[in-house]
């Protein structure tokens, strides 16, 4: 499977995502539900905007810079044969500041990346690495989504920007990773995640603690989950996508 021809969906489809989405049998919700959703986490919204963002990724092939991209670490890391869909990126409102060129979405049999028209061949590489490194460990630790917790998501999140460090160096690195001074880490995790780290994905405490929603600082799980792998004992690209979470604890380092 690898880069699905998405380019080829939006050359006919752009204004009418529900009927791409009729194109994805990888999730059993409705379409309707699945586009709300991918929105949430950055797929576009038809307008000028996103149609210019979509004419400048075909003019930069990214598609084909994506293949080769994934070609190589579907090969390095003998993970699994996913679909990948590549669309334009939420544009951001009028008084918001774009922060990233890129973000992603992750499922066990799919990826998802939305894109921006001035991303470069790095930032494209680094949220690859990310949303399949995610896959990757899904895969691996044959854990029930259902099961997963508030503990899982922060060792997911820190192991998969780790590895975009590990290849690409912190300059690619996402801008959560560097949101608050290293020498509050432990302040904060025991502010905000000490105590917590069994709550499941489904207690809408899960998402308002890694978002920073309703007191919780600007995308805090995120960026402790980031100092947590940082705390913890180095560990190869291999082990990373395979080590439990609570190992990964046990390693931390206050």
């Amino acid at each position: 499977m690898g880069i699905i021809q998405t380019d080829e969906w939006m050359a006919s489809e752009f204004d009418r995502p529900l009927t791409m989405m009729n194109n994805l049998d990888i999730i059993d919700v409705k379409p309707e539900q699945l586009y709300r959703h991918l929105q949430a986490n950055g797929m576009y919204t038809p307008n000028e905007k996103a149609r210019k963002v979509y004419h400048h990724l075909v003019k930069q092939d990214v598609w084909t810079k994506a293949r080769q991209l994934f070609t190589t670490y579907h090969e390095l890391w003998a993970g699994p044969d996913v679909p990948v869909y590549i669309f334009p990126l939420q544009a951001p409102g009028f008084l918001q500041k774009a922060k990233e060129a890129k973000s992603g979405l992750a499922f066990q049999h799919a990826v998802f990346l939305f894109l921006d028209s001035h991303i470069t061949n790095q930032e494209l590489e680094a949220v690859l690495i990310h949303e399949y490194h995610h896959v990757c460990r899904l895969h691996r630790t044959k854990k029930e989504a259902k099961d997963y917790t508030l503990l899982d998501a922060l060792v997911m999140e820190g192991l998969a920007e780790r590895t975009v460090a590990k290849y690409l160096g912190s300059k690619y690195l996402a801008h959560w990773t560097a949101l608050y001074p290293q020498s509050d880490y432990k302040r904060l995790w025991n502010r905000y995640i000490e105590g917590k780290l069994n709550i499941n994905r489904s207690n809408p405490l899960h998402d308002s603690i890694m978002l920073g929603k309703k007191g919780y600082p600007q995308m805090i799980g995120y960026w402790t989950g980031y100092q947590l792998v940082k705390h913890a004992s180095p560990l190869s690209v291999r082990q990373s996508l395979v080590i439990s979470a609570e190992d990964i604890l046990k390693k931390q380092v206050l």
